[in-house]
Order: C-alpha cells, then structure tokens, then sequence
C-alpha cells in the first residue's frame, strides 16, 4: 500500500504536463466562474467517493482551479447507506458524491440529488443521467492483466473466449467480487446462458483461481499469470508496486460508468455545485485518467483507452441507465455461480 501511494502521488505531479494540449487548455466558462464567486464565501466542499484513490486526487487540483475553497473528501462504499440515514436524522453532512449510477440509484429514488443545468457548464446531454441529477465522470474498465515477465505480447488472448484454451489451463485467476460483474457485463451481448457456459468453464475445466484479493501476489509469484476481469487500473496500481504487469484489451470492454452529483441539501450548495460542474469536465475527465487510470470512454472521448479501444476494433460495453438493471440482476446469479452456489 506504501508502495501504492508513492505511485500514485508520483503520477498526480506528473499529470498536468501528461495531459492532452486540450486539456491543458481548457478552461472554465463564464457560468462556472460566476458559481466560483458564489462559492468562494463557502469556503469548503465536502465529497463522497467509494474509494480514497479516485478522490484523493481532487483536493490538490480543484485548489488549482479554484483557490480558496477547500475540498474535504471521504472515501465509503456504503455512502448510499449513510446519506439516507442522514437525512432521516436531519443531517446534512455531504455536499457532493460521486458513485457508480447504479449504486446511486437508492438516493435518487428519495430525490435528494439536485437536478443541475449541466449544459450551462459544457457537459454534453448524453453524458447526464437521471434527468440531471448526475453527470459521467470516469469509467472502470475490465480487461485481462497479465505477468509481462511470463507472456510475451503475442501470447496474449484476444477474446474473452480465448480463455477457453488449452493454453490457459491452471493458469488463470480471477476476484470473486469482480468476475462476476463482468459476466453481467458480457451477458448484456452473450446473454445469460453463454455467459454462464462459459464461467463454468473456466472454473471447472480451466481451474481458475478464485479469489477474495486482487492478484497481485500470484502474478508476482507466477503461481498464475494471467487475471481475467480486472482492471485497468490495477495494472498500473500492480506496476507500481514492483510487479511487472500489463493489460490487454479484449473483444468487449465491459465499463461501469461513474458519475456525480450533488446533493439537495448539501450545506455548501454553491460549492458543491461547482465541484460537481468541475469533475464532469473535461479538465477532470483527464485528471481521472492520468492518475487513477480510469478513463471516460464514452462517445466522443478523446481519451488515449478509447483510441486504444478503437485501434484494437474491441466494442466497448457501456453501463447506462437502460442496461443497469439488467446487468445488476445477472450479477447477483453469477455471484452465486462463482461461489459454487448455483
């Protein structure tokens, strides 16, 4: 974790020169700097985010932009939980949060996010979702990380069913919290029963590894050299803790779509508006990118993933609010599958 951290405040100094000239030029527009004077008498912003990585980030850049507003961010997977309690209570404690929209669903149900004019502040309609309460951040992008010092790159599988090998046998592994959400994934264009043949073979015949933990150990060690599902951003997170690995894109890319919003009852509604503006900006989008490697992917993405994406004639799987149902209800069958329950 040590190891981890240096990383990635390495890459957070080194993100703006990395940025595309785009992004290095971008800037706020007249709407965002009159909410920025508005902002400023607030003084502070508070944002939720699952994990500390995908917010720790934002402090340093937000003060960058917009001087004299401090961001406190809070990393909680059970933000949805403790936002509805909250308020059932009276309490009011978060401004801003950024989550997956299918874990936001349950606030958004008891409308406590704020429907915001996104447009006044650059964000293209397709990139909003529940009728502007949140707006697309970033992506996380499942792919297959591998051990570099035990494949070369024209070992690697292309496809998804190119794990059915033989080639592959005893040499998988996968996280028993992540196969099964991209087997959902995958079932939106396989369907269900494909999806489910073909997660029993890797489990039965190929003898994939199963695990409760990323598989860091087990590329290092070369007990397995290949990890099916995990992903981008945890190749550069493995790299930066000395194991050599990488990532390749295979036929689907499976994305789970991040957004923010900003709550009803934020006690800095200016600032939390502004923060919420900021991080569906381009501006951002790159930060995302650049240092916690999970890039915007969505149409009209100039990121260098979906370029990679587009150059390896993969189609991306986007979650959107059509789909997450759907993808939510395979996950919960295949996370009994996985588990050898079903």
């Amino acid at each position: 974790m040590k190891n981890r951290r240096i990383g990635i405040g390495i890459a957070a100094c080194l993100a703006i020169a990395a940025l595309p000239a785009a992004a290095q030029t971008w800037q706020p527009n007249a709407a965002m700097l009159a909410l920025y004077e508005k902002a400023k008498s607030e003084k502070e912003v508070v944002i939720w985010a699952p994990a500390a990585v995908e917010v720790g980030w934002v402090p340093e850049q937000f003060a960058k932009r917009f001087p004299g507003i401090e961001v406190k961010p809070t990393a909680d997977l059970q933000a949805a939980t403790k936002i509805i309690a909250e308020a059932r209570a009276g309490r009011h404690s978060v401004d801003a949060w950024s989550f997956t929209i299918g874990g936001m669903i349950e606030v958004q149900k008891r409308d406590m996010m704020l429907p915001i004019d996104w447009a006044q502040y650059g964000v293209a309609k397709e990139n909003i979702f529940f009728n502007g309460q949140a707006a697309a951040t970033h992506n996380f992008l499942y792919v297959s990380v591998y051990a570099k010092n035990a494949l070369k790159p024209t070992d690697l599988p292309h496809t998804w069913d190119d794990l059915l090998q033989p080639q592959w046998k005893g040499k998988l592994t996968a996280q028993a919290f992540l196969l099964p959400r991209l087997m959902g994934f995958l079932a939106l264009e396989w369907g269900e029963e494909r999806t489910a043949k073909w997660g029993r073979a890797l489990i039965d015949d190929q003898k994939m590894l199963i695990t409760s933990t990323p598989a860091e150990s087990l590329l290092k060690s070369g007990e397995r050299v290949l990890a099916v599902g995990e992903s981008v951003s945890l190749a550069y997170q493995y790299a930066a803790d000395g194991v050599d690995s990488g990532y390749q894109i295979m036929d689907l890319v499976p994305a789970g779509q991040f957004a923010v919003a900003a709550l009803k009852d934020a006690p800095h509604p200016n600032a939390a508006l502004l923060l919420a503006a900021w991080l569906a900006s381009d501006e951002a989008k790159n930060f995302y990118e650049q240092i916690v490697h999970q890039p915007d992917i969505r149409p009209g993405s100039t990121s260098k993933f979906a370029h990679e994406i587009t150059a390896a004639k993969a189609k991306p799987v986007l979650e959107d609010i059509a789909n997450m149902d759907q993808r939510a209800d395979y996950y919960k069958t295949f996370s009994a599958l996985v588990r050898g329950q079903n």
